[in-house]
């Protein structure tokens, strides 16, 4: 058994200590039961099964002090020193500790046996005269000198007495005050990570509240800018087209002059719908619940269906628009690709003046499907470049005095990336403009 526990053969040792275990608790012997429980204890103590190894020692303990064997319970103290080692528990290590060194050397003390010298017939017998010789002087110093001798050997033992128990003494000292020491710092050490969690929380919570604080913040600003557009932008479209509609309904405006003011009817309604478009995208964005639908549709279709809608503002504005559009595939959520469309070409219109020219085209690449609009318009000058695609919204005033919301750009941006897209400009004062919009082909590998 001792041979496989040396090699940490846990397995066989197990079963050869259970076998020994149940057959001397059956036939009751003492003895060998005490080394089966000694080495069961090394082995749970080796496997880490400390409370188990702990019962197991302290039978075999019992069991040794009753049989008076001395080897097998220095084992067990010194196994017994392991277990609590093993739990922290120093104290009583340490008084196991001092019981195994005090066994151990009981045990290494050396036996003196005192022979008598042998004698002869011839030497017990003494003369009369040889005793005669022996004065009580000689006697009485032989004595006396004895007895110094054996006075100064038990004072330099006392002494040795006195120097082991002060050594002993001082070491008992000082581990109590090295257990108190640690059972402090651990103290202080488990207060220590008990704070540092409890600000962690506070900072988490600090976190989420300033995080909350913030979204609430946003709803309230996309409240407002929404009853502000809806307020004066959407109103004015609105009550324009309104207006027109009464006049009719009214019998103020003969068929002719309503036809006549189509056009302008039109261009309102368009504004409206645009505007009403970012304003929906807009707010949606901002309430972070924008959901691309993708799907591969042709992207010269969707400029055939927008130019529609600017030809009679371009035609009054006196703006030519050339469609150079080939037949290309995008792979994207169409209606947004629909509405940045419709707000590049709404821009270019809006910043151009009499006999500028807006062009349509798109490039024929293998991996990705890049489309421009381009105008001869007014420019954007290079400080207000960086300002376009912001979430603040930024605007200027059109050629003709035209109002905007500064939303339809950064609905733009936001619709593309959307789409795994890129948007960017290029521009010019006094030359023009040109926006360009790249879309995957096919779906994104993940």
């Amino acid at each position: 058994m001792g041979e496989y526990l040396a090699i940490k053969n846990y397995d066989k040792a197990t079963n050869y200590l259970i076998k020994g275990y149940n057959l001397n608790r059956a036939s009751n012997n003492k003895h060998n039961l005490l080394t089966v429980l000694n080495n069961l204890g090394d082995l749970n103590l080796q496997k880490n099964r400390l409370k188990t190894a702990k019962n197991q020692l302290l039978e075999a303990g019992e069991i040794a002090k009753n049989l008076n064997n001395k080897s097998e319970l220095l084992k067990q103290y010194k196994l017994m020193k392991a277990v609590d080692s093993t739990q922290r528990n120093f104290y009583n290590a340490f008084i196991w500790q001092g019981k195994y060194y005090e066994l151990k050397a009981d045990l290494q003390a050396p036996v003196e046996v005192v022979q008598a010298p042998a004698t002869s017939p011839t030497t017990i017998d003494f003369d009369s005269e040889v005793i005669d010789t022996l004065t009580s002087s000689n006697l009485t110093q032989d004595i006396k000198s004895i007895d110094k001798s054996a006075s100064g050997s038990r004072l330099k033992f006392n002494h040795y007495n006195f120097y082991v128990y002060f050594l002993v003494s001082a070491l008992c000292i000082a581990v109590l005050i090295l257990i108190v020491l640690y059972l402090k710092g651990n103290k202080n050490a488990k207060r220590a990570t008990e704070l540092e969690e409890r600000n962690t929380l506070v900072e988490l919570e600090n976190a989420a509240l300033l995080e909350e604080t913030q979204n609430l913040e946003n709803v309230i600003n996309v409240k407002d800018k929404l009853f502000s557009i809806i307020s004066h932008d959407l109103k004015d479209s609105l009550s324009s087209i309104t207006g027109f509609i009464n006049l009719l309904k009214d019998g103020s405006l003969t068929k002719e002059e309503f036809d006549a003011l189509i056009p302008e009817l039109s261009e309102n309604a368009n504004n409206a719908s645009l505007l009403l478009f970012n304003l929906l995208n807009w707010s949606k964005s901002q309430m972070q619940s924008l959901e691309p639908k993708p799907t591969l549709f042709d992207v010269q279709e969707v400029f055939k269906d927008k130019v529609q809608l600017i030809e009679q503002r371009m035609e009054k504005k006196g703006i030519t628009l050339m469609n150079n559009s080939l037949r290309d595939f995008a792979f994207a959520d169409r209606s947004m690709f629909e509405i940045v469309i419709q707000n590049l070409l709404a821009n270019a219109l809006k910043f151009c003046k009499k006999g500028d020219v807006i062009s349509i085209t798109n490039h024929i690449n293998n991996g990705s499907c890049i489309v421009s609009i381009a105008d001869t318009g007014i420019g954007i000058p290079e400080e207000n470049i960086n300002k376009l695609f912001k979430s603040t919204p930024f605007t200027t005033s059109g050629t003709n005095n035209e109002k905007g919301t500064g939303l339809g750009l950064p609905i733009c941006k936001e619709l593309v990336e959307l789409n795994n897209g890129k948007i960017w400009v290029e521009s010019m004062v006094n030359v023009g403009t040109t926006f360009y919009i790249q879309l995957p082909k096919s779906k994104p590998e993940e």
